[in-house]
């Protein structure tokens, strides 16, 4: 699993994305969410997908494809279309949270989900095609209020 932690990790950055814990420290920053949905088997693109919120009320989506050579897309969003999706971290002490446990390299699609406020980043790794509370919780509320962050691209064959 160190591989796929590791790939998952890296791939923001591959995608064209900067740091993360740059990112949160940016001017006007408050928050930054991130989910990186990785596919084992490769019949689908991984990407990255980061939502920052700033101090001005102003919530941008980007995301990013593996082997789509444009720039993220980007997407404004509502304060109000994030709320439930902060709500469910807070109940389920995101901060405070582990890998989903029993993870291997074979279960896909895996998803890193990150949070950076300021100077406190936290990350954890989930299925979420495995229904286990509390990371179901996360998966619900990203599902409903990022269902843009989630779209999926096929690779094409040759």
């Amino acid at each position: 699993m160190n591989l796929v932690h590791s790939e998952m990790v890296q791939l923001p950055a591959r995608l064209g994305l900067s740091d993360l814990a740059a990112a949160a420290r940016g001017s006007g920053v408050i928050n930054v969410l991130q989910v990186v949905v990785y596919h084992g088997r490769r019949q689908l693109r991984h990407s990255a997908a980061r939502v920052v919120e700033t101090q001005l009320g102003g919530v941008e989506l980007l995301v990013a494809y593996e082997g789509v050579d444009l720039a993220p897309l980007r997407r404004k969003m509502s304060r109000n279309q994030l709320e439930p999706l902060h709500e469910a971290l807070d109940a389920v002490r995101f901060s405070r949270l582990r890998d989903q446990p029993g993870l291997s390299s074979d279960d896909t699609p895996l998803w890193l989900v990150q949070r950076a406020t300021g100077p406190h980043l936290h990350g954890i790794i989930l299925a979420p095609d495995k229904p286990e509370l509390p990371y179901s919780r996360i998966v619900n509320a990203i599902d409903a209020c990022l269902p843009a962050a989630l779209r999926e691209l096929p690779l094409r064959s040759r």
